[in-house]
């Protein structure tokens, strides 16, 4: 059954001729609603109070976090989370929208990135794809670099694109311009990794394109003046302002960070989990994976491929038979290549490469929306790019894709889920002591620790992620009827209308664990029993960034109980230092006139000690955490 997407070429016209903006229209609610819930966790409430105290101090040049100064990030979520709190008010929205505003502007670059390499077709089913995946929904609501980071990655890629790969483009404005300044506001938005990412991904595409003589010319200068003219003076501003900032920036939070040489060491998921991980940010789109990507490199092919090509080889003709297909597997490959290899590896780590993972699964349901080709015809040495280009756009002269393995994968992801349900049933109930140490020994910091208030949530949220899952199923179901009927359009669009209410649940998901992701109301009970002369004590934690949810929510600076781990640790600066406390000043201050309160484990050593010492009025308790005053 064929399907045509190809009214979006024509200007003006009404909305439905509009799909990708339709599309962009339809997900903006998912993104930008109800921001205000739940509570900051401490990592996002880290970023809205480098903000505030931006804001506060006017200095807008080093980051300061509880009056420390802050080098593990670049300043534009900074300042830009400063500017909406000056509209907005310091409010989890105000911190949360550009993260999600980035997420949701995503979708449509992806669309724009797919209509480039492939057609408007392919680059709508891409958006559709990216937005309707688990990841961006997820991430891209939360209070993080990484979402801007992924929009200016992908922003750059498709002005490469429009810039080079377009027939009759050889770095033409204004894509061209905004390629550069994309990665210039890249490097300030994740510092090296942002200019490392999209140039690794664009350089190799380059090479192995046959680009490079028409790459490197004088308006690659011009290009790069426009990206350090955007990342550098910060850089600069900020090096001088603080001479140590150089070595702790390039050595502790690149070099050290990649090699695991770090201390305190960073959470680390096994390669395993990663992977794992991985791919199920692309759900409800997860056993395309292969296929996507086989066909892709199907396409890809190889021309006049050379084990060992002489040196000039690389500066003459195209040696892939599809330069979109190169370009989108590199970026896949460059992205978890990396992360892969690195020591520092979190979930989400990999999201950048998500918009590529997108587009080939788009064009998977292009090609069997309109029966375009499967396995390139066969090209004759010395095809020129545009004839190679021209091959595959000759859909009557090619096989279709396999329409049996698309229908064997819609039919594998409903017993997936099934099975998911089925799990659910059992792990978040009878057997949820065992999910309970999988998650205490995959994020050991991570502030779960099988309390009997944690248990009970694993078991509120039982019923919900069953029939979350049993919803799925039928879903996935309904998509592999509709496929078998070859009626691909209810089979594309049905995974991604059950998006629609699992990402409900998801935030509701959210929301029941929010106890224990968020420092938030324990802060409301610093708040409410600590006068302006009264000073508070949070111990010092394993990241330090993890200050940010009491001093955000408190309101205000706390002193921090010295960790003799970190005793001696020059990364840890403890600045100012007559905020940092060892254990002997904080007790000296506990027996004295000063009215102290602490923040600590319930029931913990801390707790303990204190009570053995003297009279401890215990203020309030939440979350496994309780505050202590000594009067």
């Amino acid at each position: 059954m064929g399907f045509s997407l190809d009214t979006t070429a024509r200007g003006g016209g009404s909305l439905l001729q509009r799909p990708l903006l339709l599309l962009m229209l339809a997900a903006l609610p998912f993104f930008v609603m109800y921001l205000d819930t739940p509570s900051l966790n401490d990592g996002e409430a880290m970023y809205a109070e480098i903000a505030r105290e931006m804001r506060a101090s006017g200095d807008w040049i080093t980051p300061h976090l509880n009056g420390n100064r802050h080098f593990d990030k670049p300043p534009l979520i900074f300042w830009l989370i400063a500017g909406t709190q000056m509209l907005l008010g310091e409010t989890e929205t105000s911190a949360r929208l550009w993260p999600a505003l980035a997420a949701w502007g995503t979708i449509g670059v992806v669309g724009a990135l797919g209509s480039t390499l492939y057609d408007r077709q392919a680059g709508f089913l891409g958006a559709l794809v990216y937005a309707t995946s688990l990841g961006p929904y997820i991430f891209g609501r939360m209070v993080m670099s990484d979402p801007i980071l992924i929009f200016w990655i992908t922003l750059a890629i498709l002005g490469y694109s429009r810039s080079y790969l377009q027939e009759g483009n050889d770095g033409r404005r204004p894509w061209f311009w905004a390629m550069y300044g994309a990665l210039g506001l890249a490097v300030l938005t994740k510092s090296i990794l942002g200019f490392g990412l999209p140039a690794a991904i664009i350089g190799l595409h380059v090479l192995l394109s046959g680009r490079l003589r028409e790459f490197f010319s004088r308006s690659l200068l011009m290009g790069s003046a426009v990206a350090a003219a955007i990342a550098l003076p910060w850089h600069v501003a900020v090096a001088r302002a603080n001479s140590d900032f150089l070595g702790y920036y390039v050595i502790r939070e690149h070099l050290h960070r990649f090699t695991g040489r770090r201390f305190p060491p960073d959470e680390f998921l096994p390669l395993p989990l990663f992977l794992l991980l991985t791919v199920l940010w692309t759900f409800p789109w997860i056993t395309l994976l292969p296929q996507a990507v086989g066909r892709s490199m199907g396409r890809l092919g190889f021309h006049g491929w050379k084990p060992f090509p002489a040196p000039g080889d690389f500066l003459r003709g195209t040696r892939f038979q599809s330069d979109a297909d190169l370009l989108l597997i590199l970026w896949v490959t460059v992205v978890m290549g990396l992360f892969s290899a690195s020591h520092s590896r979190l979930e989400y780590y990999a999201l950048p490469c998500m918009p590529a993972i997108a587009l080939l699964v788009g064009k998977l349901w292009s090609d069997v929306l309109s029966g375009n080709p499967d396995v390139p015809l066969p090209l004759k040495a010395g095809s020129s790019p545009q004839q190679q280009d021209k091959a595959f756009s000759r859909s009557g002269e090619q096989m279709s894709p396999s329409q049996g393995s698309l229908t064997s994968a819609l039919a594998v992801m409903a017993v997936l889920m099934g099975i998911a349900a089925a799990a659910a049933l059992v792990l978040l109930g009878p057997a949820k002591m065992s999910i309970s140490q999988v998650i205490t020994n995959a994020w050991p910091t991570g502030g779960w620790t099988g309390s009997a208030e944690q248990m009970a949530t694993l078991e509120r949220i039982r019923v919900p992620a069953m029939a979350s899952f049993a919803g799925a199923a039928a879903f996935s179901a309904g998509a592999w009827f509709a496929a078998r009927r070859r009626i691909y359009t209810v089979a594309c669009g049905l995974p991604a209308i059950m998006m629609v209410p699992f990402f409900l649940l998801v935030h509701w998901g959210f929301l029941a664990v929010e106890p224990f992701q968020s420092t938030r109301p324990i802060a409301e009970i610093v708040r409410t029993h600590a006068g302006p002369d009264d000073m508070v004590v949070f111990p010092e934690p394993h990241e330090y960034m993890w200050v940010g949810g009491i001093t955000f929510y408190a309101g205000r600076s706390v002193h921090i109980l010295k960790d003799p781990r970190f005793d001696g640790l020059e990364s840890r600066r403890r600045e100012p230092p007559d905020r940092f406390l060892d254990e002997s000043e904080f007790l000296k201050l506990w027996g004295s006139s000063q009215r102290v309160l602490v923040v600590t484990e319930a029931e913990g050593k801390l707790q303990g000690l204190l009570t053995r010492l003297g009279d401890v009025k215990v203020l309030g308790k939440t979350g496994g955490r309780v505050v202590l005053g000594n009067r």
